[in-house]
């Protein structure tokens, strides 16, 4: 009986062992992936997501002008080579892409063109704390309009530098409104701020005594240098004293 538990334990030993050796000897396979199937999704989808690049279809003619600029402009990520590549793979495979145009979107309302085309890529926020001239706004909206031809019919140019500068202002404001509710009145009663008037330098103050007391209670900044420089301008704007 001895001699058969011995030759059990053996056995147990010797099939443990046997497993864990041919496990140690197989081979890890390659942990799997999806690969690109075509040049253009990797080269065109580092700067751009693909949905915007065929929002709009465009002639033969128009794609192989989009794929030079993006040449031109990044000589190092798209050969000359493999931008022929990519225009025979999009001219070859999205011939829905070339062979109808899309009807472009029209707007009455500048607010909703400017949503429409600015907001694709940029955050409002970004846009409308942008304190700028409405030179500065054509020289902006121009430049965007270069970057993305696509996203721009040359009679929306002046609808949004206009929009811009006249109403940038009033929904600059608001956007700063929207920062004092959530950095200000998230512990302050509304009156209590509202119906205060102090000059500049003491609007200055309290907003910095406040930097200073939520960083050593939630050991961070609840304030940007930006949001501070925005929520004081608005602070004296409102309820500044006269002789500011």
């Amino acid at each position: 009986m001895k001699s058969f538990s011995t030759l059990v334990i053996v056995l147990t030993i010797y099939v443990l062992f046997t497993q864990t050796y041919v496990q140690s000897q197989e081979v890890e396979e390659p942990f799997p992936y999806e690969s690109w199937k075509y040049l253009y999704e990797p080269k065109c989808s580092k700067c751009h997501p693909l949905d915007r690049i065929f929002e709009d279809p465009k002639s033969k003619e128009e794609w192989r002008s989009c794929i030079t600029k993006m040449i031109e402009k990044s000589p190092s990520w798209i050969t000359p080579e493999e931008g022929e590549q990519i225009i025979t793979e999009i001219l070859g495979t999205r011939k829905d892409e070339t062979e109808s145009f899309a009807e472009r979107k029209e707007y009455a309302d500048a607010r909703l063109l400017f949503i429409d085309r600015c907001t694709v890529c940029h955050s409002a926020d970004r846009i409308l704390l942008a304190n700028k001239t409405g030179e500065e706004w054509q020289e902006t909206v121009t430049r965007m309009r270069d970057n993305a031809p696509e996203m721009f019919l040359e009679e929306d140019l002046p609808v949004i530098i206009a929009y811009l500068t006249e109403r940038g202002t009033i929904m600059r404001d608001d956007v700063v409104a929207q920062k004092i509710v959530d950095k200000c009145l998230i512990c302050h009663d509304a009156g209590r701020i509202f119906l205060e008037r102090k000059s500049k330098r003491d609007w200055e103050k309290t907003v910095t005594d406040m930097r200073l007391i939520t960083r050593e209670k939630l050991k961070k900044d609840w304030f940007t240098h930006h949001e501070f420089k925005i929520i004081v301008d608005l602070l004296v704007k409102t309820q500044g004293l006269e002789s500011d």
